[in-house]
């Protein structure tokens, strides 16, 4: 086998130069300005030129075809350069004038990849023929334009590398119009449509349940099936070179609750492994089934301290989505897209989220705290405080979103990839999708917050051991002069993460109150607000502008980290860190995220193994909802930062993606360094 690793080092990774693609669509989009013909169509003919013009490279094909090369050429030094008839900037900037923003809904999401493989690119494209023979409105046209144009693109790409790869080209040109029907042939379409709509502002589109929809191919290609571990390595090398978020899921149940995991699945952890890169962004769905093999697979690529698989509960993600209207059997198909978002792969809207600072909130009850008589007065106002605050944060959502009206800023490819747009004549955010728009309001702090709560409760209203205007006073001097209450607070109340039921319980309160708010208010189009316990590395830039917290968090430091614990301060191991965070009911919650860190040598021989599938399957059984760890020791990370040049391959989980330790930003660093390590206990 291959050194992957090795060919990883070498290859070109997307370095965000501009974009050929980019400049092509507004060059096209000045030469026909605005209002010339229907917007639908002016977008779909922009890509279509683009499609047809784009350069072709030799380094565009390894095994397969597609890949960065396709959509970043031109390095920004040369960005001023002229092309004829506009300077780079100025297509770009047409372009950019006619794309979605990300909470408007335009990439984070799945194309219909199940039915991209049964059907094929032709079988899409006979559809829209016959739709738009059947009613010939613009949007149906400009579906089939967009697909048409993708079909010729991959005919010219297999025309152009016939005479040094014949193999890539016949796979191209036979899926440009048909049925996969190999293995490979799958991997080729499938990294086509995924360079589509990378490539046409896609950052964080997900491969969705890679093992469920290439499965068949594999079962039936009995050639292919023994090149299919080098093949799901070709294709993590080219997830490598996009350096995106590229959320990958395996395992979990079928559409009919039978357990889903299959050879394919033990083949994508081996290529995850194989390739090591942070852009694998491998998603383990668990359930009260789920194979030891597979568990320990997940086990032994966790321990190399990739940070992947990140795992999720299949009994709390297809709950919540259930309770969310969505049908059981298509609930149970539910892939993750970006960091950790639920979605119902190739069915719906593209995911959109915020950020929300509860402590924030909580900061502005503190203030008037002499003014409450009970505990429960104070959960009542903080309560109330949220509820305000998201009100304010779903009217600025709303007028956001209005501000991309479909018909300005349609989508016809990613469109036609989405199942029922071409049925149904419809862009993908004007009603074209089988199920409606998911939003997710980030709720930062959780742990900030129930260890603050805990201190109120516990010091000021049970035991009196400080009054409301004692701890008024340290806060609002961020403890100056007040450092013995500080460490009152510190080391005499407990701390969420420690499985002690007191501080536990204002947890789960706490997301209660956050999910049933934000699940209250709803959305015009029939869809959702969720409450998401994830923060991604926002807690930090958060944190710096939230004044000092009753829990002993002095002004400017970080926010706990999503829906973990505050750092350092979970101290009763890997047990009793588990059963805390499962005691809060996630099933109205559409993502969390939850950081653990461990030794390596937790991971040590067979019995290391065992003993973290046994932690997994208590994850599952106790209502977890998704997990995610770090293998590293604090002396590599801070040897890594005082020698970057030395420890350029170290790769850490951050909050729902993993990187390159020493890209990150120094507070991000040092946030991880806080994080508590657990051994084995």
């Amino acid at each position: 086998m291959r050194d992957w690793r090795e060919v990883r080092q070498t290859k070109t990774r997307n370095d965000r130069s501009c974009s050929m693609f980019a400049w092509l669509v507004g060059k096209y989009l000045l030469d026909h300005p605005y209002g010339s013909e229907p917007e639908a169509l002016r977008n779909a003919r922009a890509r279509e030129y683009a499609l047809a013009r784009l350069p072709l490279h030799e380094e565009m094909c390894d095994e397969f075809w597609g890949g960065p090369a396709t959509c970043y050429r031109i390095p920004y030094a040369a960005a001023d350069f002229v092309v004829p008839g506009a300077s780079y900037k100025e297509c770009a900037a047409a372009y950019g004038a006619t794309t979605r923003s990300f909470a408007s809904g335009v990439n984070h999401t799945v194309p219909d990849y199940e039915m991209v493989i049964l059907q094929g690119l032709g079988g899409f494209i006979e559809r829209a023929e016959a739709e738009f023979a059947r009613d010939p409105a613009p949007y149906r046209e400009a579906m089939l334009i967009s697909l048409r144009a993708l079909s010729d693109y991959m005919v010219r790409a297999a025309t152009f590398c016939e005479s040094f790869h014949p193999e890539a080209a016949r796979r191209l040109r036979k899926v440009a119009t048909e049925r996969p029907e190999t293995l490979a042939e799958g991997v080729q379409l499938v990294i086509t449509v995924q360079d589509m709509l990378l490539v046409d502002n896609g950052y964080a589109n997900a491969l969705g349940r890679l093992d469920q929809y290439l499965y068949p191919l594999y079962k039936a290609d009995e050639e292919g099936r023994e090149q299919a571990l080098d093949m799901m390595c070709h294709l993590m090398m080219i997830v490598d070179r996009y350096h995106e978020i590229t959320n990958i899921a395996i395992g979990g149940v079928k559409a009919d609750g039978t357990n889903g995991e299959n050879e394919l699945s033990l083949l994508i952890l081996k290529a995850v492994d194989a390739v090591h890169s942070p852009s694998t962004n491998l998603s383990a769905r668990l359930h009260d089934g789920s194979s030891k093999e597979f568990l320990q697979a997940c086990v032994r690529l966790i321990a190399t301290g990739i940070g992947f698989p990140a795992v999720f509960n299949d009994n709390i993600n297809i709950t919540m989505l259930v309770d969310a209207g969505i049908p059981l059997e298509a609930a149970r198909d539910y892939a993750l897209v970006g960091c950790v978002e639920t979605v119902v792969a190739g069915r719906q809207v593209p995911w959109g989220d915020g950020r929300f600072n509860m402590p924030e909130i909580f900061c502005d009850v503190v203030r008037r705290l002499a003014e409450f008589d009970t505990y429960e007065a104070v959960v009542e106002a903080l309560k109330e405080g949220i509820s305000k605050g998201l009100m304010v944060y779903r009217d600025n959502y709303l007028a956001g979103l209005a501000a991309y009206p479909p018909e300005k800023f349609p989508m016809p490819l990613l469109s036609a990839l989405t199942r029922d747009c071409i049925m149904r004549g419809l862009d993908v955010n004007d009603g074209g999708a089988e199920f409606p728009r998911f939003h997710g309001v980030g709720m930062m702090g959780l742990a900030t917050l129930a260890d603050s709560l805990a201190v109120v409760k516990k010091l000021v209203f049970e035991e009196k051991r400080i009054t409301a205007q004692e701890l008024v006073e340290a806060v609002e001097s961020d403890f100056q002069g007040h450092e013995e209450l500080r460490q009152l607070c510190l080391n005499q109340v407990p701390k969420y993460g420690n499985d002690d039921d007191y501080v536990d319980s204002i947890a789960a309160e706490i997301v209660a109150i956050g999910t049933g708010e934000a699940v209250a208010m709803g959305l015009p189009c029939g869809g959702r607000i969720f409450g998401c316990m994830a923060s991604n590395v926002q807690n930090v830039s958060a944190g710096a502008q939230t004044p000092a917290t009753p829990d002993g968090r002095h002004a400017g430091a970080p926010l706990s980290d999503a829906a973990s614990p505050s750092g350092g301060r979970d101290r009763e191991g890997p047990t009793a860190f588990v059963n805390s965070i499962i005691k809060p009911d996630y099933t109205a919650q559409n993502c969390t995220v939850v950081n653990m860190r461990f030794t390596p040598e937790m991971f040590k021989g067979e019995e290391g193994v065992d003993r973290m599938v046994a932690l997994l399957r208590r994850f599952v059984s106790g209502g977890g909802h998704e997990m995610q760890f770090n293998v590293t020791d604090n002396a590599v990370l801070e040897a890594a930062i005082a020698n970057p040049e030395e420890y350029g391959d170290l790769i850490v989980r951050v909050s729902g993606f993993s990187d390159y330790f020493i890209n990150l930003a120094p507070g991000v660093q040092r946030d991880i360094l806080r994080r508590s390590i657990h051994g084995a206990n």
